[in-house]
């Protein structure tokens, strides 16, 4: 039996071939809005590592820029990815995968521990990232700060009953743009965005298994 038509709204926006779409052909609206403004931050000094592990698709396409820019050969590191989204970015900018995290963080980071565990390790990230994965690193790391986020006003028209939220950044930008006495629940893609949707609201809450966009999908149904 299908549940009567819902408007879900998602904090980011998404491929053509994402599995969230497929909440359209459960009888469901879907809206995939980018609530954050990408402001690229000047990196003049790439820091030199074994590997680069890229927490996000603009982390990873930013961070190349800038090594282009300075004419960093980033071919003779290996890369990690935390997403499909991120490692499909890697991929279109040429760059080989070595490693591809779609766990919750603390399994991202035992096995990227696993793998690359005695190698100079570097974290490009945006500048409010949650650390997710570095928070549990042991040893010793390099970072990049390359990106940072400003948040979007975005009107949405309709009322939205359930939020897919993709950050704590974004999803406290989505509730300011929904009406937050028709909302229903809260999906959320790790844990400091469950945190964060607890302190926002009292609407029900709860996280996907994974950080993956496929986890997301389950966790809504």
């Amino acid at each position: 039996m299908r549940k009567s038509k819902e408007n879900i709204l998602i904090t980011r926006e998404l491929s053509d071939d994402s599995p969230l779409w497929n909440l359209a052909d459960e009888n469901h609206h879907v809206i995939a809005k980018s609530f954050l403004e990408i402001i690229p931050i000047a990196l003049h000094d790439i820091p030199v590592a074994d590997i680069y592990f890229y927490y996000s698709k603009n982390a990873a396409f930013h961070f190349v820029q800038a090594s282009k820019n300075s004419k960093i050969d980033l071919s003779k590191s290996q890369h990690a990815a935390m997403g499909k989204g991120t490692a499909r970015m890697l991929s279109s900018l040429d760059l080989q995968l070595d490693f591809v995290g779609s766990d919750s963080p603390s399994i991202v980071a035992q096995k990227l521990l696993e793998y690359c565990g005695d190698k100079k390790i570097c974290f490009v990230r945006a500048r409010e990232s949650t650390l997710s994965v570095q928070s549990k690193w042991p040893h010793e790391y390099k970072e990049a700060i390359i990106y940072d986020t400003i948040p979007k006003k975005i009107e949405i028209k309709e009322e939205i009953h359930t939020i897919i939220a993709t950050s704590p950044k974004s999803l406290t930008a989505a509730l300011n743009c929904t009406d937050i006495n028709v909302l229903q629940r809260i999906i959320c893609i790790g844990p400091t965005t469950l945190s964060a949707a607890n302190k926002l609201t009292s609407v029900n809450s709860k996280m996907a298994l994974t950080s993956s966009e496929e986890a997301l999908y389950q966790a809504y149904l």
